[in-house]
């Protein structure tokens, strides 16, 4: 039966306003705006995208799309939390699913890759995993009423959004350094750089040291928010929930124990060791102008460290849009881990400025002693060449060995049969197995569908002439027939 005209508009209410929506629908509606904002975002299966984006563009705008526009479907999976009526727990559990998801596959995917912009964008997947864990997590404190959970869900995930824009963007303009002195990306052509470019060395192990979660940097303080939410779970968990919360403290140790095997490859190949291939230009450090933004988004790096509540704190407005049914004027900085937090990073800052103190004493003393210098024993070999070292492959052998089940990793190889074997070649590649099956296939299987209605192209004019014919008749034509059909069902109707 055809809708009567108030029931039309009660349906246009249900569907335009929060307050008409139930619980069920409003779920569907943000599992509808989710999905979109994940394409976004990034986020496990819909982050194929990205790994090819980021190596195409410019290095600046890589580090914009990586802090910024990336960033733009997280505020958007945020805003529908707060415009559409929904069931919190469901929503909260199935964020952090597939966020748990992202993020492990994000940085084990990184840890195999040669390309280093191609390996950043990966972690850009793991750290948008890392942030939908916080949202997940303050969704299932909304849902149980733990305000704490859900304070610092929100917080870590909010604080994280800018903690990963700072360090994600200067890991993305050292390697703009380097592709602009070395004209390559490739880690397996690199080596040695740190004596040449010192600067960059130092600033992209200082962002490696961030992204991996580790004090004093501003990567610590919001993973520490996340973890400390996954603990007051605790205090509210049934057994659904102490299994989510087992593996949401073993993702997060998971993703960070990768993140810091990934880095430590990534600055061992780059920058210490030899060079591994000859070079016809001159390797040097990049401009005063260049490295100073570099270095003034490292000083912030160091204050959201050093000095957390001051960014804590102006987390209090934006949190509180999701939580003022539960808190109410809530003091963010009185969380109850905040001030082991602090001592953690300043202990560790400390530690640094310790060893810094010790190197340049040991320089002053042994300033004015001769020192005699030789070459490195090289044991046993006479000629030692860049490429016995390691490689970025080797580097990370033992880990791709154990996770070929799972990553779909590519060998090209020639098995060495000479007692004196000529030159051989050995090489390794990668491919993201959900791409393989959730694109490549599909893609696929629409070309041979497609190709079945080629004979429709087939370069005749007459033939497209008929074409347009048959359009503009159908054109005219449909509507009069669909007004004739709608005319005879509301006789019947009123029968």
């Amino acid at each position: 039966m055809l809708l009567t005209k108030p029931a039309a508009m009660d349906l246009m209410q249900y569907l335009l306003f929060p307050g008409y929506q139930s619980t069920l629908a409003g779920t569907a509606l943000f599992l509808c705006f989710f999905i979109g904002f994940a394409i976004k975002s990034g986020f496990v299966p819909f982050h194929t995208w990205l790994p090819y984006a980021h190596p195409a563009a410019p290095t600046h705008v890589s580090g914009v799309m990586s802090g910024v526009v990336i960033k733009i479907g997280i505020y958007g999976i945020l805003r529908m939390l707060l415009l559409i009526k929904t069931d919190y727990t469901t929503i909260g559990y199935f964020i952090l699913i597939i966020s748990l998801i992202t993020g492990v596959y994000g940085v084990m995917l990184a840890i195999i890759q040669h390309d280093l912009k191609k390996l950043l964008a990966y972690h850009s997947i793991e750290n948008i995993g890392i942030i939908g864990i916080g949202i997940g997590i303050g969704c299932i404190g909304l849902g149980d009423t733990n305000k704490w959970m859900a304070v610092l869900g929100f917080s870590g995930a909010l604080l994280h959004t800018l903690n990963h824009s700072l360090f994600k963007s200067l890991l993305f303009y050292s390697a703009g350094n380097v592709l602009q002195i070395m004209h390559t990306v490739n880690v397996e052509r690199l080596g040695g750089l740190m004596k040449k470019m010192p600067h960059t060395a130092v600033l992209f192990l200082i962002a490696a040291v961030a992204i991996c979660g580790l004090p004093p940097l501003n990567g610590f303080i919001s993973e520490f928010l996340i973890l400390s939410g996954l603990y007051n779970w605790l205090y509210s968990a049934g057994l659904l929930s102490l299994i989510a919360i087992v593996f949401s403290v073993g993702g997060l140790v998971f993703i960070g124990g990768l993140a810091f095997l990934c880095f430590t490859k990534a600055f061992s190949i780059v920058f210490l060791g030899n060079p591994r291939e000859a070079h016809d230009f001159e390797i040097k450090e990049t401009g005063f102008w260049q490295l100073l933004p570099m270095y003034f988004t490292v000083s912030l790096m160091i204050i959201i460290g050093l000095f957390p509540s001051l960014f804590i704190a102006a987390l209090q407005r934006p949190v509180n849009l999701f939580t003022h049914d539960i808190v109410f004027n809530l003091n963010l900085i009185k969380v109850g881990s905040f001030d082991s937090l602090k001592t953690v990073s300043w202990l560790f800052f400390g530690m640094i400025l310790l060893i810094i103190a010790v190197l340049y004493l040991k320089k002053y003393l042994s300033g004015n002693k001769l020192i005699e210098k030789g070459p490195t024993w090289g044991c046993g070999y006479v000629a030692p060449a860049g490429k016995t070292q390691y490689t970025a492959g080797s580097f990370v052998r033992s880990y791709s060995k154990l996770a070929k089940p799972i990553l779909d990793i590519e060998k090209s190889e020639v098995e060495i049969r000479e007692v004196f074997p000529g030159e051989k070649h050995y090489k390794t590649d990668s491919y993201d197995m959900l791409e393989r099956i959730l694109i490549d296939k599909p893609l696929k299987l629409i070309d041979r569908i497609a190709d079945m209605f080629m004979f429709l192209q087939n370069g005749h004019l007459q033939r497209y002439i008929l074409y347009g014919i048959v359009f503009i008749t159908a054109i005219i034509c449909l509507p009069l027939i669909f007004e004739k059909i709608i005319t005879i069902l509301r006789f019947l109707n009123n029968l």
